[in-house]
């Protein structure tokens, strides 16, 4: 089985179900939730192709990617919730500064109830850790803990909301948001990922790096 796109939330997030193999698969940024009509869109899949989730990766920590969790984690309540450490302390009720802010400049504040219920992280990622074959590589700019996955063996790269295809990249004009630091993200991931690698971005379509 290949990495399965479930398109989910109100800001419609590439939630990625990737598989480990005997049956067995972590899911990144649920955002299925009440509010977007999808709430059980993620687990329904997983119980439909008989997967066991055994964790949730978060690339970062903005609202759009996270307000599935709960959802997940009732389902998979052995699931360990993984996010950088940069942002561990904002999957917290209320919603840490970051997601307060961002909610406020969306004028979503419907949201800040529904943020405020996700379980805290389990988890604390950091550059170069490797979960199962995929290496984590902080990529800070977008917000202060911004991550992509990479899987050499795979050719694969889930890169969030650091780069998008077309040469599109992440904002940087919110809360936690440093254009400088997502320059050198950019500058760091042309170094280190090979042309050809398959990338799966948090928005829109996948793409393969360097076309």
């Amino acid at each position: 089985m290949a990495i399965h796109i479930i398109r989910t939330g109100l800001l419609r997030v590439n939630t990625l179900v990737v598989p480990l193999g005997n049956g067995r698969c972590f899911v990144v940024d649920p955002a299925a939730c009440v509010l977007s009509g999808d709430a059980q869109a993620v687990t329904d899949f997983l119980k439909a192709h008989k997967l066991d989730c055994t964790a949730i990766i978060l690339t970062h920590s903005h609202f759009d990617h996270i307000t599935g969790i709960a959802g997940v984690k009732a389902a998979f309540p052995a699931a360990k919730i993984a996010i950088h450490k940069a942002e561990i302390n904002e999957l917290t009720n209320p919603p840490g500064p970051m997601n307060d802010s961002v909610l406020h400049f969306f004028g979503e504040l419907s949201l800040l109830d529904v943020v405020a219920k996700q379980p805290a992280a389990d988890t604390a990622l950091t550059d170069g850790m490797e979960i199962e074959g995929w290496r984590v590589i902080h990529t800070p700019g977008h917000t202060p803990g911004s991550i992509c996955l990479y899987n050499a063996a795979e050719k694969t790269l889930i890169s969030g909301d650091t780069v998008f295809a077309y040469g599109g990249y992440g904002r940087t004009d919110m809360y936690g948001g440093d254009e400088s630091q997502l320059i050198h993200s950019l500058a760091m991931l042309r170094e280190k990922i090979p042309a050809g690698v398959h990338v799966y971005p948090g928005h829109d379509q996948d793409f393969i790096w360097g076309d």
